[in-house]
This record gives structure tokens, sequence and C-alpha cells, in this order.
């Protein structure tokens, strides 16, 4: 039976979550509305720079997993790639959080750029090391909890930072909403931060269970798509979710400040948004337990996109009940959850089912190629919903839009993520990892010779065809 992982590890691990957090949705959508408003950039620029951001980062992303996978030496494959990605992500949250008086699109490339790197540098390998702390179904289940419970958290912390730092009794701030001084607040806790977790986790966390399998060649990373069925149907759901979350967060700012005249509300709508998802983290690992997390993923994806066009009952110009829609938008909210906390462990589990299959250890490349095209399917859905609200004339520095914009506006920001949601749970609902045959795989690996000793143990075993597995 496989040993838990002792909490003080659980902590440490996910704590690089919380300064990580200020490196996903919503924040990236929160700083292409940012830049909207408080810049020069254009919404069409942004829309552009966005995409170009997100295609330069594709590049390196499959390289870093690759990379990774091969790294030897004391720290293991993870660690000093983490250490590298922290130090860079210093320049990263200097550039993105704080852009100078003057700044336009070209600035907002430059920080949405390393931005981007700055995530896949620490991200890829961060998620990778989740799988190699412990090689359990079970266990990868309550990894992937501690460090979505982190993400949240973060979440929460930095979207309340705002009004916290605008109370009367406080004072720093002069308003709660994201404006210069608030962003800037941002990125120089980011800037400390992370490299300050980052050293807490590489000093506390075991390297973990590496398997070493048969060498391979940078060009067979394409066999993760040819060898295995699992990952492909995960990835297709994985980006058309990506896309329909990366249009709903582009534009939620908006919609709430232009439509539904609640802008001094955005922030607190997304801090209740964020805590919703972080009270049903217990909820989604019990049904997960209970039903296996791709069906949880499944349905809360379905369930999302049904109800999602119940926004379009609220009534615009402040006349809608907030109270009401936040715990609307907290409900949907939680439905995501499955969606934050399960791709983690179940990447995992199909690096296990690809390592039975072809002898080749590369959990690295599994993640690489998920941060690649998951960004990707965000980057098009950024710039679809920014290149909608330019087709469809709405212009949210406007005072005012004319009815086609702001409906063209309201269709965009509701039916493109209603569709991507509906079709994502669909494709999962037949995803054929399941926790039985989870076991079954890793009892076959095991067979082999290939499986390393638990979390903290002693180097263990020769395999097969010269797998090695090394546990520390």
């Amino acid at each position: 039976m496989t040993k838990p992982v002792p909490a003080r590890h659980l902590a440490a691990y996910a704590l690089p979550g919380i300064p990580l957090s200020l490196l996903i949705s919503p924040f990236p959508a929160l700083l292409m509305a940012f830049y909207a408003k408080h810049t020069e950039a254009t919404t069409a620029g942004i829309a552009t720079a966005i995409l170009i951001a997100r295609i330069l980062n594709g590049v390196i992303d499959p390289p870093i997993g690759y990379l990774s996978d091969r790294t030897r030496g004391r720290l293991g494959p993870r660690k000093p790639w983490l250490i590298g990605g922290a130090l860079f992500s210093i320049l990263a949250f200097w550039a993105a959080y704080m852009p100078p008086a003057g700044a336009g699109t070209l600035w907002f490339a430059f920080g949405i750029i390393s931005f981007y790197v700055a995530h896949s540098l620490i991200d890829t390998p961060y998620r990778t090391w989740s799988g190699e702390i412990s090689p359990d179904y079970a266990q990868r289940s309550r990894i992937a909890g501690a460090q979505t419970l982190a993400l949240l958290v973060g979440g929460v912390l930095f979207l309340a930072l705002p009004e916290i730092l605008s109370l009367p009794a406080v004072g720093i701030l002069k308003t709660s909403a994201l404006d210069r001084d608030a962003m800037r607040i941002m990125g120089l806790i980011g800037m400390v931060l992370m490299p300050a977790a980052v050293l807490i986790a590489v000093l506390v966390v075991p390297v973990g269970t590496i398997t070493r399998g048969e060498s391979f060649g940078i060009l067979e990373m394409r066999t993760v798509f040819t060898r295995n069925g699992p990952f492909r149907r995960f990835i297709a759901a994985d980006v058309v979710s990506a896309i329909g979350w990366a249009v709903s967060y582009a534009l939620i700012t908006i919609t709430l400040d232009d439509y539904f005249g609640f802008g001094d509300k955005v922030v607190m709508f997304l801090l209740v948004a964020t805590a919703a998802q972080l009270l049903s983290i217990p909820v989604c690992s019990r049904l997960a337990a209970r039903f296996g997390k791709h069906k949880v993923y499944a349905w809360g994806q379905m369930l999302n996109g049904a109800l999602l066009p119940v926004y379009l009952l609220f009534p615009p110009g402040g006349q809608a009940n907030f109270a009401l829609m936040l715990a609307f938008g907290a409900f949907i909210s939680a439905l995501g959850t499955p969606n934050m906390m399960f791709p983690v462990a179940m990447l995992s589990d199909m690096a296990d089912y690809d390592c039975l299959k072809t002898r080749q250890a590369r959990p690295g490349i599994y993640f690489a190629m998920r941060t690649l095209l998951n960004p990707a399917g965000g980057a098009i859905g950024g710039a679809l919903g920014f290149y909608m609200l330019s087709l469809v004339g709405f212009d949210p520095g406007a005072k005012t839009n004319s009815a086609a914009a702001t409906w063209g506006m309201l269709a965009t920001a509701t039916f493109i993520p209603m569709g991507c949601f509906l079709l994502s749970g669909w494709l999962m609902r037949a995803y054929p990892i399941t926790g039985r045959r989870h076991a079954a795989i890793r009892r076959a690996i095991a067979r082999r010779g290939m499986v390393g000793a638990a979390v903290g143990g002693e180097p263990s075993a020769v395999g097969e065809a010269g797998l090695v597995a090394v546990a520390r």
C-alpha cells in the first residue's frame, strides 16, 4: 500500500501555487482589461499581442518538458527548472503588472510574453513533479487538491487585496479598482513571494519517485498523440474548455461594468466566485472518490454550459439584484472547480499508461504538451473575445455603445463559452482511465520492475529494458 504523502510535504509543495495564481486565470484577462482601460493599448492590439505571445510561448513548452525529463542531478529533474522559473518571474511580474506611463500595445506584448514564459518555466515542471511525489491514483488526487487549494487561496487573497488596502482604516489605496496602483502592489508581491515559495518547496519536498526509461528524441514527442488515445480525448476536451473559459474571463469585467452596471463590484464578484471554487474542493474530492475524476469533470462542464445563458435573464444598468447574481456566479464558478483541479492528476495517470505501452518515462512531455495546448486554447479564446468586440463594434472605453454592439458582446460572452463547455464535457464522458484501470496499470508496471520506492524512500530497482526508478 502506498504511503500517504506527509502533510508538511503537501503544504510545502502547494505553497508556490499562491504566487502562481497571479500567472493564471483570471489575471491574464484582468491584465487585458487593465491595459485596455488604463494604457494606450487598443483592443485589437491587445488581441493580436496575446495571440502572438501564446504562439511564441507554445514554442518553448515542449522543449521545457523534454529537457526537464532529461535533467539529471542531486536536485532531480524538476527543481532546477522551478528555481530558474522563479528567478525569471521577477522580470515577468515587473513587466506585466507595472507598465510605465504612456505604455501601449508594444509594452503589453513585452509584458505578456514575459508573463507566459515565466508561467511555462514554472508550471510545467511544477505540475509534473506532483506525479512523482506519489505514484498512487488517490494520493495524486490529494496532491492536486492541495495545489488547487493554494492556487485558489492565492486568487482570493490577490483579488481581495484592493478591497482591503482601500479600507479607510488602511488607506494604502484610494479605490478598490484594479488601477495602476493596485496592479503595481500585486506585481511587487509576486516578485518577492514566488522565489521565496519555490525555495521552501525545493528545500522541504523530496524529489519523489523518478522512472528512467528508454531514451527518446525530441521529435518523438508527437507519439504522445499517436500512441495514447486517452490523452487525445483529454487534450481535445481541455483545449475546447480553455477557449470557453478564456472568452468568459476576457469579457467578464467588461460585461459586469458596461452592461450590468456593477463596475465597482467586479473585484467582489471575482472574489466570491474564487471563494466558491475554494469551498467546493472537498465536495469535488468526495465526488471523484465515488464516481471518478473524469465523470465529475464532465458533468461539471456540461452543467456549466447549460446554465450559463441564465445570466441573460438579469436586467442591465444596475437594476439586477446583485446578491442573487453573486450567488449564481458563485455556483457557476464552483462547477468549474473540477476543470481546474483534476487535469494534473489525470495527466500523471496518462503518463503511466504511456510508460506501460512504450517503456519511456516522459511525464514532463505530457505536462508540457498540456502547457502548450491549453494556453493556446486560452489565447484563441482571449483573442476571439476581443476580436468579436471589434467585429460587433463594441468599445469598452466608450461611454455608450449601440444596442447591436451590446448584444453582440453579450452573445460572445455567453454562447461561445456555452458551446465549448458542453462539447468538453461530452468528450470527457468516455475517458477510459478509471481508478480501477489505473491500479491495473500500476500493477503491470510494478511487475516489470519499473516502480521506484515510495516518497522519501531509498533508490530502488532496475526493471526491463534498463528502466531505473530512483526515489529521494
